[in-house]
Order: C-alpha cells, then structure tokens, then sequence
C-alpha cells in the first residue's frame, strides 16, 4: 500500500470533518491564530513601514503590555514637553529670554513641535529686538537647521537690516581681501628662502655631529691596540668638535623652528592686524550667508505656496 506523507493543513482538514463535523477547538484555535498574527504584523509595523525588532516574539500579553508601557511614556514625555513651554512662555512674559530660551530647549529636545521652535527663535532673539545671536557661528549653523516657519519669522523681523549688514561687510571685506592676499605673496618667499637656509644649516650640523661622534668611538677603540698616543689625541679632537657640532645643532634647530612658524603663521589671517580684521569679516559673512541663504528659501517657497 503506498503511504503519502500529509502536511500539517491536510491533517488539521481531517480533523476538522471528522464524524462529519468540524472540530471546534481547532477551528477556535486557528481564528485566534490569525487574529494574533495580524494583530501582531499591525504593532509591529511602524509608521514608517518598518518593524520594531523589540517587539519580534513577545506574547500577545507582553506585546500588550510593552504597547501599553510604551504610550503611558509617550504622554508622560508630552506631558513634560508642555510643561516646559509653559515655563518658557511665562518667562517670555516677565522677559526673561534667556530662561525661555533654556526652557523652549528642553521642550523641544523631548518632543519636536513647530510652534515651540518659533517660540525658540522669538526668545534667542530677545523677542525679534536683536538679531546679534545670528552672528555666531554655532547659532547660525543651528539656525539654518530650523523648520520653514521659523526662518520665515526671523527673516520677517531682520531681513531687511541683515541684507544691509551683509552689503556693508562685504564692501569692506573685497578691498581687504586683496590687501592681505598680496601682504602674504610679498612675504611668503622670504619666509621660505628663510626656513630653507636654517633647513640646510641644521642638516650639515646633524650628520657632522654624527660623524665626530662615530670618529670618537673610532678611535676610542684603537686605545687598547696600540701603545701610540694618536688614538687619545683624535678622542679629544672629536670631542671637540662634536661639542661644537652640537652647540651649532641646537643653535640652527632653534632658528629652523622660529622660520617654519613663520611660514606657518603667514597663512593664517590672524597673523597680522589686517588678516585678524579679515578673519572676523568672513566669520560675520558665514553667519549671514547661512541665515539669509536658508531663511530667503523658505520666503520664496512660503509665497510660491
């Protein structure tokens, strides 16, 4: 008799007609079966279409409770993040921005709100008064980071006085741009020529001071060869001349560091009164460019809209 090896749903299907009737239990079991399976396919998919794997396995009760646990926090954490623009708004009120600022912060790191970064920016800037925080870097780069209604709201305040900020540092910044640009070509060849001189001078003095010492163990290791008196007389004409050798070192080493830092600082802005008038031109011009760039992007896209 040939035997055939039934499946799992073949024999649940016997079970099922057996006597003629279905087997309650097990078609109790398979409703509850899939019922779970779709229950937990819905907890476990998220909004953004993927799976929490910290939920993968857990019993329809754990996954209950873990839900459950997890929405008791999340109105735990909104209920915290209202309470924070509470604060920062009644601060606003006293005029108190920078406990606002700290306040609105704190919301916002819990629970991102719109509302609450317009409010962010209204205390940063001492209630649209000053717009001297835009001028730092961190704050600009933050700034540019920050949602359309926001940079519309500053832009809407500042707009005006950082274009004419902008203008005005821009017209003194080209013609200085060119000024320290020609101060570091004229000196850039000296320092080099410079550096290059003390370079090679370091150079002899490094192997000279090698080779003296290597004479002094030359002839150190004659003393014991011969009974002449040249072996003794050649350590201490070495070791002169590797004393000397070494204070030459030293002396070429000092002025070969002192050149290379001057090449060095000839790079830098800084490194004359121009330049460090410069460098802080630039710093301003980074923070108006990020703030005007970003927030006319959102002005232009808000009255396409």
């Amino acid at each position: 008799m040939e035997e055939r090896i039934m499946d799992e749903d073949e024999l649940r299907g016997i079970k099922k007609r057996r006597d003629g009737e279905p087997d309650d239990e097990s078609a109790a079991g398979d409703e509850a079966e899939i019922e779970y399976e779709i229950t937990e396919d819905a907890a476990l998919e998220g909004a953004d279409g993927e799976y929490d794997e910290d939920l993968v396995g857990l019993t329809p009760t754990q996954l209950k409770e873990e839900l459950e646990r997890r929405e008791k926090l999340r109105e735990e954490a909104h209920a915290e993040a209202l309470r924070y623009r509470a604060e920062g708004e009644a601060a606003v009120q006293r005029e108190a921005y920078d406990e606002a600022t700290g306040c609105f912060e704190q919301s916002l790191s819990i629970e991102y709100d719109e509302e609450v970064e317009a409010l962010y920016w209204w205390a940063r800037t001492r209630g649209m008064t000053s717009s001297d925080v835009l001028f730092e870097r961190e704050t600009a780069r933050e700034f540019a980071e920050a949602s359309k209604p926001s940079k519309k709201l500053v832009l809407d305040a500042f707009g005006e006085e950082l274009h004419n900020a902008r203008a005005v540092l821009l017209e003194e910044a080209e013609p200085l741009r060119e000024q320290v640009r020609a101060g570091q070509e004229a000196r850039r060849a000296p320092f080099i020529a410079n550096r290059n001189y003390y370079r090679l001078r370091f150079a002899i003095c490094a192997v000279l001071t090698v080779l003296f010492a290597v004479g002094i163990g030359v002839s150190a290791s004659f003393l014991l060869r011969t009974q002449s008196s040249l072996p003794t007389i050649l350590m201490i004409v070495f070791g002169a001349l590797t004393l000397v050798a070494v204070c030459f070192f030293l002396y070429f080493s000092r002025k070969l560091i002192v050149a290379s830092r001057l090449c060095r600082a000839n790079e830098k802005l800084a490194s004359t009164e121009e330049g460090e008038r410069l460098e802080q031109l630039e710093d301003a011009l980074a923070c108006l460019n990020d703030v005007l760039g970003t927030a006319e992007e959102a002005q232009d896209e808000g009255d396409t809209n």
